[in-house]
């Protein structure tokens, strides 16, 4: 079946188009079930004996891929709606869902429902892009409930309009979580994997709700007049703006205290960055005190120091944020007192140690507002050891007024949770997780495992940061271990750097030659590549190295002249663009060598035999050549790609024996002549640094 699609769309010259497409619609696109006698057994994924099948919207794949990555989430249906709306919004979420899918223990089954005939939708007149596609995902459901009368079908969304429509067309649905209790029995750990609200955070529902009333507003003067109202979504969008609004502020701040102004809009910040009122940049905590913070400024000349976490307004590490400029009266100097651990809790952190679900007021003590400046189990140097500052070292001083783009993690965070928050016995359920780098804040979550991961470390994200809480808002994702073992705080490490540690892909695996791997005539008649097998070629590792990737020779010219070559492994030869090794290759950026394991770039067949320049084999490589004076001056350079044969893998203390060793002269070691060479280095670079000494072998 044929279906057009026409969309308008600005050019880069200015101009509107109208751009039509076909778009065409099929009826053999199978559901993945083995319940559905009409799909190819080849296209089965989803389990026959599963309790329900799952059907997620976008908003669920945005927002909470630690829940979907939980071993108990199974058996769902992902809309290619969806998947094509994450890859758009969010990058490294549609990986970790293109991952999902890819699973097989997963069983994460990708619907094309764009090109089903019974599944596709037309945008209806006046409806948003967001309200068609949930209403393309609950054809979906509908369509999985109606094909498959055995299995139950589950809708999981937080959308409260997207609940209502579902429940008005037949459909069973239930938020996240209301679904993570339903399994608690067999997998209670889910409900700390519920982030928070995804909808959006304070600043951002009040502001759409603002917006959207005041659009209803000029809408109801327009239809008083005659044109017709808002489209069918626009009610929906409207109501589930102003309840993100309400249950974001207008609920809470019924009892709580506002700490931290709300940000303000972007069209403000975008005049006042034109005016020059306001600069952009990203935040940069200081590691040792995370009180303090700079912003790059180039109008400003200098960086712009933000002192304190009310003056940073809920900005953490890396965030690009929008700063406005104090008075050059209240400029600060930085404070030269690191924080330390205060002996005596404030009653505030007493108030805040008592919470429970966010049900205390933390904005109830009775507290001068400085004390916000600090952790509320860290305290200063005395009273004014963060304000005080001489004159002359005073530095421009700002306030973040808007947040540009978070950086908040997607891996989360590492850390642990905060002892006093916890005492025998207790039922507490809203705790402190404290994160290992110092420049992030505390980050509260919910958890019913309290008492089981005091002495673990954990992985944390964080979903929100309200203005009436002083920590912003976050969801147990993963226990790494106890804390101090080994392999746990080299796991934190890891995490914390960001440091790939999956094993390669069998795509990966599949672009690496067959072993065992040897050089052919092919290579050597290559009129690119120069054969130096014939020179007396070594290496230095240190002991037990297996992925030798450089090696040198010396030897002397007729001309009293000497010869030096560096040679590294050709690892391109091996690694061709576009391919998945080449893909993984570029993410992973480099080896990471670890006090008791290494962390490879490439495949360990590669690295450890193909590419490793072993004594006693021939291998592709990359050669520069020196001829080089007596005196280690440079005659002559050359490039070139060599296949070599190195004479022998040599560690540290072989090749300096050779070096001192005076009775040793055979081809590798050269006598006299390397000592030669790696003295005259040796002084002429302790020379070019100054008279500096510099060691090597």
């Amino acid at each position: 079946m044929l279906h057009k699609k026409s969309f308008v769309k600005k050019t880069k010259g200015g101009k509107i188009v109208k751009v039509v497409r076909e778009h065409y619609l099929r009826d053999d696109i199978w559901s993945g079930s083995p319940l559905d006698p009409r799909c190819d057994p080849s296209a089965h994924k989803l389990a026959a004996d599963a309790k329900h099948y799952l059907v997620i919207d976008t908003n669920v794949a945005l927002h909470q891929m630690d829940f979907l990555e939980h071993p108990a989430i199974k058996d769902v249906v992902v809309c290619r709606t969806v998947v094509e709306e994450v890859e758009h919004r969010n990058k490294a979420g549609g990986q970790r869902l293109k991952a999902l899918c890819q699973s097989p223990t997963k069983r994460f089954f990708v619907f094309s429902n764009e090109h089903h005939k019974e599944t596709y939708v037309k945008e209806e007149p006046g409806e948003s892009p967001n309200d068609r596609n949930d209403r393309a995902i609950r054809v979906v459901a509908k369509w999985y409930a109606d094909r498959l009368p055995s299995m139950p079908i589950l809708l999981l969304t937080n959308d409260a309009g997207n609940l209502a429509a579902a429940a008005a067309m037949g459909i069973t649905g239930m938020t996240l979580p209301s679904y993570a209790r339903s399994r608690a029995a067999d997998a209670p750990e889910l409900q700390d994997l519920v982030a928070r609200q995804e909808f959006m955070d304070e600043d951002d529902a009040t502001l759409a709700a603002e917006a959207i009333a005041a659009a209803a507003a000029a809408t109801a003067g327009s239809a008083r007049g005659g044109p017709a109202g808002p489209g069918p979504g626009s009610n929906r969008d409207a109501a589930a703006a102003t309840a993100a609004a309400n249950s974001s502020s207008g609920q809470r701040s019924s009892k709580r205290k506002r700490l931290f102004e709300q940000h303000r809009p972007m069209s403000d910040i975008q005049a006042g960055i034109a005016a020059g009122r306001y600069h952009q940049g990203a935040l940069r905590v200081n590691r040792f005190n995370p009180f303090e913070g700079w912003v790059s400024s180039e109008a400003v000349g200098r960086d712009i120091l933000i002192s304190g976490r009310i003056d940073m307004n809920r900005a953490i590490d890396g965030d690009i944020v929008v700063v406005e400029l104090l008075p050059e009266s209240q400029w600060k100097a930085p404070s030269r007192v690191l924080p330390r651990a205060a002996t005596k809790q404030s009653k505030g952190n007493q108030l805040l140690n008592n919470a429970d679900d966010g049900s205390t007021d933390e904005a109830d003590a009775d507290i001068a507002p400085e004390i916000f400046q600090v952790a509320p189990e860290q305290d200063l140097e005395g009273p004014a050891a963060l304000s005080s500052s001489l004159p002359d070292g005073r530095r421009p001083t700002g306030r973040v007024v808007g947040v540009i783009r978070r950086n908040w993690r997607t891996r989360g965070y590492c850390g642990s949770l905060k002892p006093e928050e916890l005492g025998a016995g207790s039922s507490t359920k809203s705790l402190l997780f404290v994160p290992v780098d110092r420049r992030y804040p505390m980050i509260r979550i919910h958890t019913r495992q309290g008492a089981q991961l005091m002495d673990k470390r954990m992985v944390v994200a964080i979903d929100s940061w309200d203005t009436d809480s002083l920590y912003p808002s976050g969801h147990y994702v993963r226990t790494l271990g106890v804390i101090g073992d080994q392999d746990v705080e080299t796991d934190v490490l890891l995490i914390e750097n960001d440091i790939n540690t999956a094993p390669f892909s069998p795509a990966v695996h599949a672009c690496v030659p067959p072993l065992p791997w040897a050089v052919i005539e092919a290579d050597i008649a290559d009129p690119n590549r120069e054969d130096l097998r014939h020179l007396p070629i070594c290496s230095v590792d240190p002991p037990g190295c297996k992925d030798i990737d450089d090696a040198l020779h010396v030897r002397q010219l007729p001309n009293g002249n000497f010869e030096v070559g560096v040679h590294i492994a050709d690892v391109t030869h091996f690694v061709h663009g576009g391919t998945a090794m080449d893909i993984e290759a570029a993410s992973r950026a480099t080896t990471t060598y670890l006090v008791q394991r290494r962390l490879d770039m490439l495949p360990k067949p590669l690295t450890e035999d193909i590419c490793s320049l072993r004594g006693g084999v021939e291998r592709l490589a990359f050669s520069a050549i020196w001829e080089m004076t007596p005196e280690a001056e440079v005659v002559s350079v050359r490039f070139t790609k060599s296949v070599i044969a190195s004479r022998a893998a040599l560690t540290y203390a072989e090749a300096q024996t050779r070096i001192d060793d005076e009775r040793l002269t055979d081809e590798i070691t050269v006598g006299r002549s390397i000592l030669v060479v790696s003295f005259i280095l040796r002084f002429q670079g302790a020379r070019g640094r100054g008279g500096r000494r510099q060691q090597c072998i």
